[in-house]
């Protein structure tokens, strides 16, 4: 009996000591494929195993029983284990065969705004893996950027074949020596709505009225063999080369805003009725009926749609409690009770 004791001992060590290694190597290699590894039927067998010998170590070792801060420790252990089984694919496929209880452990959803949508989707947006009981409408979607103070000036960003970089103020008459290769590039015009008109028959460049929604400039390029080249270089089409020499022209005209925050604006609707509303960002989800709604990402080129992670809840709970107990069993096996012993000692001197 004392020689399985301690092959149970040195089999938990053993054990817990591959999982810091895992939980290590898990770190490094992304969510993503530490997610694939954990499921995998190896790592399967492994968890079983240790909640296996945890049992055992409760039922072979009374001591543990007795002593609050071990017994916590362990049982926190348990909880730990037993929460992410639950929580995971298999053990969703295990509740919904033996209680009835269908959900769906992660996905996707996109939305559309002022939509309403209850599938839940793969990563790719595409394949749908479910449907939810209720329907998330998005109401409002918003992006909140950084204060970026003033513009600064507009900037055109050259890059030569040979992989030279220059910066140039976008201002008429601003000009910039490429190399002997080259030639001179110069900055003739700035237009903040490009258009091309036809005027006598000819086409004609020219900054027409209304929304600057067209940035661009007129550029000339001074070759080496005397030639010059007109080009025109455009903000929403940029890097693409121009003409023979081969350059490529970036135009920005204002500071970028950098993102802060977006914030989806939703609403639970079930049998027609809206049940409850909430806005969604980062680190702030919505919870309803056994799932989490997270902000993943967004439309970033016009703003018209969200998309939500989903996650259910099944042993989120579980594992909570789990981490409670293995805290304050820490606490209490190292601290507590010392400090408890002291100050009755204390009391009786």
């Amino acid at each position: 009996m004392v020689k399985f004791n301690r092959v149970i001992m040195w089999m938990v060590l053993l054990t817990i000591g591959l999982l810091i290694a895992l939980s290590i190597a898990g770190a490094f290699y992304g969510a993503e494929k530490a997610k694939f590894i954990f499921n995998s039927v190896p790592l399967a067998v492994y968890w079983y195993g240790l909640a296996v010998l945890l049992l055992a170590g409760l039922v072979e070792f009374p001591r543990l029983l007795r002593k609050p801060g071990l017994f916590m420790i362990h049982a926190g252990c348990l909880l730990v284990l037993g929460g992410g089984m639950w929580g995971s694919e298999a053990g969703h496929r295990i509740s919904e065969r033996f209680f009835g209880t269908h959900k769906i452990p992660s996905g996707y959803m996109l939305i559309v705004e002022g939509c309403a949508e209850k599938y839940i989707t793969a990563k790719d947006l595409r394949q749908r893996l479910g449907e939810l009981p209720f329907s998330i409408k998005l109401n409002d979607f918003r992006i909140d950027y950084y204060d970026a103070g003033e513009n600064t000036n507009p900037l055109l960003n050259i890059e030569t074949p040979e992989g030279e970089q220059f910066q140039l103020p976008a201002e008429p008459n601003k000009a910039v020596f490429l190399g002997q290769n080259e030639g001179t590039l110069k900055v003739v015009r700035v237009f903040k709505n490009f258009r091309i008109q036809t005027e006598g028959g000819k086409k004609v460049a020219m900054d027409a009225e209304g929304q600057a929604d067209n940035p661009a400039l007129e550029v000339s390029i001074e070759t080496p063999d005397g030639n010059s080249l007109t080009r025109y270089v455009f903000e929403r089409f940029a890097g693409f080369d121009h003409g023979k020499n081969k350059l490529q022209l970036n135009y920005t005209s204002q500071k970028p805003q950098m993102v802060r925050d977006y914030f989806s604006d939703v609403t639970v609707i079930k049998d027609g009725k809206e049940i409850v509303s909430k806005t969604i960002e980062v680190n702030h989800p919505l919870h309803y009926r056994g799932y989490h709604f997270y902000q993943h990402s967004y439309d970033s080129e016009a703003g018209k749609y969200t998309i939500l992670s989903i996650t259910s809840d099944s042993g989120l709970y579980v594992v909570y409690a789990g981490y409670w107990m293995l805290c304050i069993g820490v606490a209490w096996w190292f601290w507590l009770q010392h400090l408890i012993n002291y100050v009755k000692g204390k009391k009786y001197i």
